[in-house]
């Protein structure tokens, strides 16, 4: 192999000694002379010598010329050329950082990277520092065992239970052979979607090192050095600290300094009633990462309809919904280091889920420019209504601001029940209910509270207003046991609120007043000065050193009294949210259903109820993509279309699986509360479990953007369902870590950097480098040896006096011409 084989051509040259003694050859007209006879016959005496001085020094002067090219051209030699001086094995490791952030394809001022480089993303320059490695390790003496892994893979198969590196690695303690293909699937490989550091892949690949036996071993870590994961680089350092002494550690530094970038780190809907039909805002977040001030920053925006006539799915499109492009909206100026957010509307008529998708002009990092979300829309939903008063002034109160009638459309049907429904009340027939509102029911039996908590676990939303009428210890017994948590805590007698001291107001804001009574934040506790309290239920707090109940939720509390106790809370259980009012709406203890602030109290808590049963709008590339459906509805066999911006999209078949064990369970899927107790099957893709078990289509299923899922329903109708991939926010920061604190902070593990450019060059003479001080020597060798040779084959007269050799000086006749070129 040669570094410069154009320069072989120059092995002609090695044929121009030849001809020169050929031509010396050459017989010439003999001519009668005595003392060229005399010669002759000397020379026929000492036939064999001269002729092997001739060939010595002609094959020196050959292998002269043949090394001066060998030189030029740069041979490296071949694989096994100098294995006669012993044949040891050497394991190297490549450990390939292809976290998202390793696709900046930025170069900035100063960078070391070669033209050659120029517009390569840092992953592809990491691939070439591979590739050259590989190619020098085919051409070099001895055996070379080559490890390959990526740290997405490490991480994916840690997250599923095989922390191996035989099970992550795309060559593990592979022999390299003379052509180097077998790094071919490797170098088809593009950067990851995962965010991740490289403690799993350090940790895999120091076990697999520590026992592999070899004569050297070199560990090699092509990465691109980001202050947020090397900056505090202590669980790396653990990491490299078990490594062997004797191994060899080499950072290639593969990024350039990083140049401008952009991400849009949310796009989301806003928390509320998502019905079609009523406008929802859709809030997007921009964060600039860049050290510069951005002016002037477009954001493209467009609505992916999945109407119900769409049935089946189109892999020749990037979408099979339709596609709406929205206004664009412009971000005047976005700070260094600073987020923005901006809001739109969204205004669709058909139910189904459908998509939403906003995007930045391009920059250095591309894939944090795009972001996506779904949008579930149903129609109008009943909330169950039940009132303990005679009257009904709560059921009135909660109806009118839910359901206010003319042209105005929350989304929800009040069905206003009287507190006997709750005696036949199950799980299945809660599930019809989007939220329930318990308004001063003076009891809750056992049936109606396990009826209850298994609505609410499935993420049914539910809120008590609890007055006079309420029985606290009907509330307790059927409420709390049997870790139902329905309440906040006990009931505690109600105690009056005591008469002001000042003008504070009854009501004040609690630590979590946001999560309400948002729009009213910037107003703050003023909003409530016409408010009246007089009394209210308490909650029981625990004694001191009592052992919290097990499960016990966060309680938040949303509105204190003036006293400080809390007056309105909210907590989870399971997938639902529960809202508890200590006071009810009778106006006995509180004017609050007539004042301003309970509108807008009820109308946040309703969009809070409402989110426990609403599917997710997005998903972590890594996560498990399932999907729960009833057996009864739907086959057991679908589809699901990966994203892809460049169709077309490649179908995954997928068997469904029956779900038996989540029948038995309250936190089911996402849409668990719908099905009830029907039979279900369960679709399910696993990223980690694709990387175990080798399965090729798990770069497709990483890839983000707008999936599709595609069901086949009994009644013969397809159903498609979109789903938003995203990933995870933080690699966007391209910011460098410093190289000399890096090196410190792995002490006492010694490293070496090298930047990418620089070992490319490196591996293309490294390979050489020995050989060449052996060429060298074996020219100086070789010249000195035809220096030698041609004293030795040429005549040397012996010194004589000037007359002695006038005197014995043979004078050939004047008339014959001179024989010294006859033959020799």
């Amino acid at each position: 192999m040669f570094l410069y084989p154009a320069l072989t051509i120059g092995f002609l040259f090695v044929a121009v000694p030849l001809l020169v003694h050929l031509i010396n050859m050459l017989r010439h007209r003999k001519q009668a002379w005595a003392a060229m006879d005399f010669l002759l016959a000397s020379y026929r005496k000492q036939k064999k010598w001269i002729r092997l001085r001739q060939l010595l020094l002609l094959l020196s002067r050959l292998a002269v010329a043949a090394l001066l090219i060998a030189m030029l051209c740069g041979w490296t030699g071949g694989k096994g050329t100098f294995g006669v001086l012993g044949g040891t094995t050497t394991h190297h490791v490549v450990v390939l950082d292809d976290s998202y952030s390793m696709a900046d394809s930025s170069i900035g001022s100063g960078t070391p990277l070669v033209s050659a480089d120029n517009g390569a993303s840092a992953y592809q320059r990491s691939l070439g520092a591979l590739q050259d490695l590989t190619r020098r390790l085919a051409s070099d003496d001895g055996v070379h065992q080559l490890t390959v892994i990526r740290a997405s893979r490490a991480a994916m198969t840690t997250r599923g239970g095989r922390e191996s590196a035989d099970a992550a690695a795309d060559l593990s303690v592979q022999t390299v052979t003379g052509d180097a293909r077998l790094i071919n699937r490797v170098m088809a490989t593009e950067a990851s979607p995962i965010r991740t550091d490289l403690v799993p892949a350090l940790d895999q690949v120091t076990e697999l090192i520590n026992a592999t036996p070899a004569d050297a071993k070199y560990l090699y870590v092509a990465s691109d050095f980001r202050q947020r994961d090397w900056g505090s680089a202590e669980r790396l350092a653990q990491s490299m600290r078990k490594l062997d002494n004797d191994v060899s550690v080499r950072m290639i530094d593969c990024a350039a300094p990083p140049g401008p970038n952009l991400a849009i780190t949310d796009v989301s809907p806003a928390r509320d009633v998502w019905v079609a039909g009523v406008p929802v805002v859709i809030r997007v977040t921009v964060r600039n990462y860049s050290s510069a001030v951005a002016k002037n920053v477009t954001l493209s925006s467009r609505v992916i309809r999945y109407s119900q006539d769409v049935i089946a799915a189109d892999p020749t499109r990037s979408f099979s919904g339709e596609v709406e492009s929205l206004p664009t909206m412009v971000i005047e100026q976005l700070a260094a280091g600073e987020e923005a957010t901006k809001s739109f509307q969204v205004f669709v008529t058909q139910t189904g889920t459908h998509a939403i998708e906003v995007s930045l002009p391009d920059d250095s990092l591309a894939i944090d420019n795009v972001r996506t979300c779904t949008l579930p829309l149903s129609d109008a939903e009943k909330v169950l209504v039940i009132d303990g008063d005679i009257d009904g002034r709560g059921a009135y109160h909660i109806a009118s601001v839910l359901d206010p009638g003319s042209q105005v459309r929350i989304g929800a049907v009040p069905d206003v029940q009287p507190p006997s429904f709750l005696r036949s009340a199950t799980a299945e027939s809660l599930a019809a209910y989007r939220a329930i509102y318990l308004v001063d029911v003076p009891e809750i039996g056992e049936n109606a509270a396990d009826a209850i908590s298994k609505y609410v676990r499935r993420g049914g939303g539910l809120a008590w207003f609890i007055g006079p009428q309420a029985s606290s210890e009907s509330y307790n017994r059927s409420l709390m046991a049997q870790d139902r948590h329905l309440l906040p805590a006990e009931l505690m007698p109600a105690i009056p609120l005591p008469p002001p001291t000042d003008n504070q107001p009854d009501i004040g804001l609690g630590e979590s007043a946001s999560l309400l009574l948002a729009p009213l934040q910037s107003v703050g506790e003023s909003a409530f000065s016409l408010v009246r309290l007089t009394q209210s239920w308490q909650l029981r707090k625990p004694a001191l050193g009592e052992d919290p109940l097990p499960d016990q939720p966060r309680v938040r509390t949303v509105l204190t009294r003036r006293d400080g106790l809390p007056w309105v809370t909210q907590h989870d259980v399971g997938r639902g949210r529960v809202i508890t009012v200590l006071s009810g709406l009778d106006g006995g203890w509180s004017n609050w259903p007539g004042d301003p602030t309970f509108v807008v109290f009820l109308l946040q808590s309703n969009a809070l109820l409402w989110s426990g049963a609403a599917p997710p709008t997005q998903r972590m590339v890594d996560d498990p993509i399932d999907q729960i459906r009833s057996s009864r509805d739907y086959a057991a066999k679908a589809t699901y279309l990966p994203a892809s911006l460049s169709p077309p999209r490649i179908p995954i078949e997928i068997a469904a699986t029956p779900d038996d064990e989540s029948n038995q369970t309250d936190d089911g899927p996402d849409n668990a509360m719908a099905l009830g107790d029907d039979p279900r099957l369960h679709f399910v893709i696993a990223p980690n479990e694709m990387v175990i078990e080798g399965q090729g289509e798990v770069d497709e299923v990483l890839r983000p953007g707008i999936s599709e899922w595609v069901f086949n329903r009994t009644d013969g109708r397809g159903e498609v369902l979109p789903v938003a991939s995203v990933i995870q926010v933080g690699e966007g920061d391209l910011d460098r870590a410093d190289k000399a604190d890096i090196t410190q902070q792995l002490l006492p593990t010694e490293v070496t950097f090298v930047s990418s450019s620089a070992w490319s060059e490196q591996n293309r003479t490294a390979g050489s480098s020995t050989l060449m001080l052996l060429l060298l020597g074996l020219l100086a060798l070789f010249l000195a040896a035809e220096q030698a040779l041609a004293y030795w084959a040429s005549y040397h007269a012996k010194p004589t006096t000037q007359s002695a050799s006038h005197r014995h000086r043979p004078t050939p006749p004047s008339n014959q011409p001179s024989a010294a070129g006859g033959q020799a």
